[in-house]
């Protein structure tokens, strides 16, 4: 939805945020002006020149103040949190400024070229490092910022100077993807899906996603300027990225730990003031908070607690994160323990990702209605009324839509698109097979069910479907040869290819276009820069070492009998019989995942690279066509082809269901 609007219109809108907030933390130096709102009777200000506000026993007069830290924590902040949660990351990464100022440095031709490799200690940690800042900003905030308009300005300032001097170091989106502190939350409240986001994974091929990194040309042409910094990107497909880490232990740190950092972040306000009215009365007088950090930080029963402020503030957040996060490991797995006496088919994965969602929602409406709804005092009572029911109407719709989502309708979804496409290709006429329908109205079980029972559909037109496939993929630069195997898991086992056919199929596509495993190729399509290999290793082995003088026609591609003196054969680098073959050299070389064992023997492996796939009429005279026949010789196939249609569209294949969510599968994607 959002990943539509046109880049120029949200450049404007960037410049214009951007300034706005230069403009907020000027005045957080200098404002002689907001103060008057605060006044006595006036908008933000107390009904009484000599009201006061309870503060550790003392009530303190209430006196006129700057707003410009209230307009940042109790406007910008929340409003941020709303738009990730309604419109989602692709509307909020697209006009961040913060994310704008990142890349100045880019702007100016000064951004460098390094990226975070995948086997470093950042990629590898880089959420729970974020999530540490994030832990480490509220309790800044607590004890020198959240009032303080003068260590405020400097904090900003120097957070602003943080992510230019990043985006100085680093190629990509390298800020926001492992340095931004509030990424955790971007990813918590927008993954799998915001309640208004577009779905990555059914786009047609070659478009911009979401909040993929793009430009415009001269010509005013939108372009990807992906380079692959990080993958899976949430910038290009948010649910993808949830579903591929969804069960990492760091995940539940983050969801389960977040909520407790909410909870005990607008709770020790009142701890610590023994006022639960204090964040809506005079919060933020209390201008010098640097003199304030060996204060007493609990007040309590009409005294104090002499625990000081900077011990008291980490203690209360810490205790808070640790309880929400024991908590959730025990409902995940009290969840788990009654799926299984219900027989609910439920996978791990399901069964984490809804207390995620259940998480999710109830940190929102925490947030709002300890932090935010408090402060809206100074509204007339209907519109306060408006935006609480508001907040909860907003956020229990996206429950309600988050809740029924699963990987297994994601994988279906995505994989049900991908197949649609390769069916349309084919010269074959569907339509009388349809009922009327077409194949966009086609779900992906009614999809599947087409590709296994259509008459004269042999088992080498699914081969040549699973090749178009595994192309679009790779072109796509989402997926590489390694993760490919994994990622089309479920089309195999539904299309009845095997794992050796999928590596012949893939050395079949490299050989008749390297292009697709060069590290660094452009989309004709949108002209896109990806990098879809991290390391020069993977592109020693599957990269030619010299380049084709004229195209190859799809049959020569396609047929591996062609003698190619530029790669080796798949036939032969999987031979374990060959000269200084080694499972060590496949893995290294990218060839061979790290979890994949080779069980072939040469026999097989020549078997399955001796395959060979249907084409269109004009190619090669040897493969098989389907010749068309009269609808009366195929009228008594039509009945049962749509009947078998019709029954996919209202159950899936118990049996498929079973194995794909079955969480002791060793195979099962959840558990890789």
């Amino acid at each position: 939805m959002f990943s539509k609007i046109p880049e120029r219109y949200l450049h404007i809108v960037r410049w214009v945020l951007a300034a706005g907030w230069l403009g907020l933390i000027i005045s957080l130096f200098y404002d002689p002006i907001s103060a008057r709102l605060t006044e006595p009777y006036r908008l933000l200000g107390p009904a009484a020149p000599d009201a006061c506000g309870m503060f550790q026993g003392e009530c303190l007069p209430l006196t006129p103040y700057p707003i410009g830290a209230q307009i940042f924590w109790g406007m910008v902040v929340p409003s941020a949190i709303v738009a990730l949660l309604v419109f989602g990351h692709e509307f909020w990464r697209r006009i961040c400024p913060l994310s704008f100022m990142s890349q100045i440095p880019r702007a100016l031709g000064w951004q460098g070229k390094r990226i975070v490799k995948e086997n470093s200690w950042l990629h590898r940690h880089h959420s729970l490092f974020q999530f540490g800042l994030l832990f480490v900003g509220l309790n800044v905030r607590l004890l020198l910022i959240n009032s303080d308009r003068f260590l405020l300005g400097v904090f900003l300032l120097l957070t602003i100077a943080a992510a230019i001097t990043v985006g100085f170091l680093y190629d990509g989106k390298t800020w926001c993807n492992y340095f931004c502190p509030m990424a955790p939350v971007q990813m918590i409240y927008s993954e799998p899906s915001s309640l208004l986001g577009s779905q990555a994974h059914t786009a047609p091929p070659g478009s911009i996603t979401q909040s993929m990194c793009r430009t415009v040309d001269q010509t005013g042409r939108e372009k990807s300027i992906c380079i692959a910094c990080k993958s899976p990107c949430i910038d290009i497909d948010a649910e993808r990225s949830y579903w591929d880490s969804v069960h990492r232990p760091d995940r539940k740190v983050i969801y389960y730990g977040y909520l407790g950092l909410v909870i005990g972040f607008y709770l020790y306000f009142g701890l610590y003031s023994g006022n639960w009215n204090f964040i809506s009365q005079n919060i933020w007088l209390e201008t010098n908070q640097f003199a304030t950090l060996l204060n007493p930080g609990f007040y309590a029963s009409g005294s104090v607690i002499p625990i000081p402020k900077l011990l008291a503030v980490p203690l209360t957040l810490t205790i808070f994160s640790i309880a929400t996060y024991v908590l959730g490991l025990t409902v995940e797995k009290a969840y788990r323990r009654y799926c299984k006496r219900r027989q609910l088919r439920f996978n791990r994965d399901q069964i984490t990702h809804r207390v995620f969602t259940l998480t999710t929602f109830l940190a929102f409406n925490f947030l709002f209605f300890l932090g935010v709804y408090p402060t809206l005092g100074w509204l007339p009572l209907l519109p306060q009324e408006l935006f609480g029911w508001a907040a909860v109407l907003v956020s229990s719709l996206w429950l309600v839509k988050i809740w029924l989502r699963s990987a297994e309708s994601f994988r279906r979804e995505r994989d049900g698109n991908l197949l649609r496409r390769q069916l349309s290709k084919l010269a074959i006429d569907l339509s009388q097979f349809l009922d009327g329908r077409s194949l966009t109205e086609l779900n992906p079980d009614e999809l599947y069910t087409l590709a296994k029972i259509l008459p004269g559909f042999t088992h080498q037109y699914r081969l040549q479907i699973y090749s178009g496939i595994l192309q679009e993929v790779l072109e796509q630069g989402s997926e590489n040869a390694t993760t490919s195997l994994r990622m089309l898991e479920t089309m195999r086992l539904e299309l009845g290819v095997n794992d050796s056919e999928h590596w012949t199929v893939l050395e079949q596509l490299r050989a008749g276009n390297p292009f697709l495993f060069s590290r660094q190729r452009t989309s004709s399509r949108v002209g896109a820069t990806v990098r879809p290999w991290s390391n020069q290793s993977q592109i020693s082995t599957l990269e030619p070492t010299t380049q084709h003088s004229s195209p190859k026609t799809r049959a020569s591609t396609l047929d591996p009998t062609v003698q190619r003196s530029d790669s080796r054969s798949l036939a032969s680098t999987l031979d374990p019989t060959a000269p200084g073959f080694t499972k060590k050299g496949l893995r290294s070389s990218g060839i061979l995942p790290a979890e994949i064992t080779v069980h072939c023997s040469l026999d097989q492996v020549k078997a399955a690279s001796t395959v060979q796939y249907p084409t269109t009429s004009g190619e090669s005279n040897s493969e098989p066509t389907i010749a068309r026949t009269s609808s009366k010789a195929q009228s008594p196939q039509e009945p049962t082809v749509k009947s078998q249609i019709g029954r996919a569209a209202s159950t899936a294949d118990d049996t498929m269901v079973s194995r794909l969510n079955d969480p002791d599968r060793p195979n099962n994607p959840s558990n890789l």
